[in-house]
C-alpha cells in the first residue's frame, strides 16, 4: 500500500492535523494525569463508582470500570439521560469533553444537588463547568482544541489521576514501551514492518466486524466508534462468547473480524476463537494484540493501535477524520438537546452556546 508510505499523504490536511494530535498521545494522557491528581478531593471511603459519559466521552467509562472491576471496585457507567441507581453511590465521575453533553448535563445537574461532596468533573467547560462552580464539585479540566473522541487521552489520564488520587487505583504507565508502540504503528513506519497499515488496508474495503470479550471489550468498542467517526465506516460489534452463537450465522461475505487479545486471555475463549477463524477462514480474522503484562499498559497499547487503524483507514477510503457532519446536524435537530441545555443554562444564568460534541 504505497499511499500509506508516501510521507506527502500526511502533510496534506486533514490529515496532517489529525495524525499531529495522535502524535501527542503521550503527551496529552500524561498532562491528563497531572490535572486529575491535583485536584483537592475528600470523597471518604469508595465502594461504588459510577460514570456519566457518552460518544467520545463516554468511552473514558468504559476503560475506568474495567480498571476498577480488576481491583475489587464495583463500578457502572451511565450513557443515558437518567440517573441510574439513585443516591447510592460513594463516587460520582461525569466526563464530557465540551461540557455541554445533554446526556451528561442532566444526571449531573440532578445529582450535583444532593451528592456534591462525592462528585467530579471531567471537561474543558461548558455547561457542566458551570454546574461545577455553582454547586463546588471539583473540576478536571482538559483540552477543548480538539475533537472529543481525540481527547481520550487527556480525558483518561485525568480520570485515571483522580482514582490514584484518591486511594482507588495506583496506575503505573509505562510511557517508554508505549513509545515503542506508537512509533512501530506510526506514520513514519513501512507498510511491512506497521500492523496498524496492514489491519486498515484489509478492513478498508470490506465490512469490519470487531469481537471483544470483557477484559479487553474498552479498546475493542473504542476501534468500532474510530472507524465510524474517523473513517465513515460502519463496523460491527459483539462480545464474545456472545457472538459465536448468533453473529456466525450472518456474516456478511465481506466480513473481516478484528479481535483484540488478551494475556489473561481465558483458555476456553483462547479455543473458542481458534475454532472461529477455522471456521471462516484465517485471511478473515484479524488479531490485535498488546506485548505489556499489565492490565492498563494493554488497554493502552491496544487503543494506540485502534486509533491508527482508524486513521489509515480514512486515508484509504478518502474520509475527513475530524469532522462529523451528520452527528453535529443531529443535534440541532434533537430537541431533547435544546430542552436539556436551555434549562441547565437559565438554572446558571448563562447565556446560550453552539452545539458541541460529545
Amino acid at each position: 500500500m504505497k499511499k500509506l508510505d508516501n510521507p506527502e499523504q500526511y502533510l496534506r490536511e486533514p490529515y496532517r492535523r489529525a495524525f499531529e494530535i495522535a502524535g501527542g498521545f503521550l503527551e496529552d494522557l500524561r498532562r491528563g494525569v497531572e490535572a486529575g491528581e491535583s485536584l483537592d478531593l475528600e470523597v471518604g471511603e469508595v465502594g461504588r463508582v459510577l460514570f456519566l459519559g457518552v460518544g467520545g466521552s463516554g468511552i473514558i467509562g468504559d476503560f475506568a470500570r474495567r480498571l476498577l472491576v480488576e481491583a475489587g471496585v464495583s463500578a457502572s457507567v451511565s450513557k443515558d439521560y437518567r440517573v441510574v441507581g439513585g443516591l447510592d453511590w460513594d463516587l460520582v465521575i461525569a466526563v464530557s469533553h465540551s461540557g455541554n453533553t445533554a446526556e451528561v448535563v442532566k444526571p449531573a445537574l440532578e445529582l450535583a444537588s444532593k451528592l456534591r461532596d462525592r462528585m467530579v468533573f471531567v471537561t474543558s467547560g461548558g455547561v457542566l463547568a458551570g454546574i461545577g462552580e455553582r454547586y463546588g464539585v471539583p473540576v478536571a479540566r482538559v483540552r477543548g482544541d480538539v475533537p472529543p473522541r481525540y481527547a481520550f487521552p487527556s480525558m483518561l489520564g485525568a480520570v485515571l489521576g483522580i482514582l490514584s488520587r484518591i486511594g482507588l487505583l495506583k496506575p503505573r504507565i509505562d510511557y517508554s514501551r508505549l513509545e515503542e508502540v506508537q512509533a512501530r504503528v506510526g506514520e513514519g513506519a513501512s507498510f511491512e514492518e506497521n500492523p496498524a497499515k496492514r489491519i486498515a488496508a484489509k478492513i478498508a474495503g470490506g465490512f469490519p466486524i470487531v469481537y471483544a470479550y470483557d477484559e479487553v471489550r474498552a479498546p475493542g468498542y473504542r476501534l468500532k466508534c474510530q472507524l465510524n467517526e474517523n473513517a465513515k465506516m460502519y463496523c460491527g460489534f459483539a462480545e464474545l462468547p456472545e457472538g459465536f452463537h448468533n453473529d456466525v450465522e450472518a456474516l456478511p461475505g465481506d466480513g473481516v473480524v478484528v479481535i483484540p487479545r488478551s494475556f489473561r486471555e481465558r483458555a476456553e475463549l483462547g479455543m473458542a476463537i481458534e475454532a472461529f477463524a477455522e471456521l471462516v477462514g484465517s485471511d478473515r480474522v484479524v488479531f490485535l494484540r498488546g506485548e505489556s503484562g499489565d492490565g492498563l499498559g494493554e488497554l493502552l497499547e491496544l487503543t494506540i493501535q485502534a486509533d491508527y487503524i482508524s486513521l489509515y483507514a480514512s486515508i484509504l477510503r478518502g474520509s475527513d477524520p475530524l469532522s462529523l457532519p451528520f452527528m453535529n446536524r443531529l443535534k440541532k435537530l434533537n430537541k431533547a438537546y435544546e430542552l436539556v441545555l436551555g434549562d441547565a443554562r437559565k438554572r446558571l444564568g448563562q447565556g446560550r452556546d453552539p452545539p458541541r460534541e460529545a
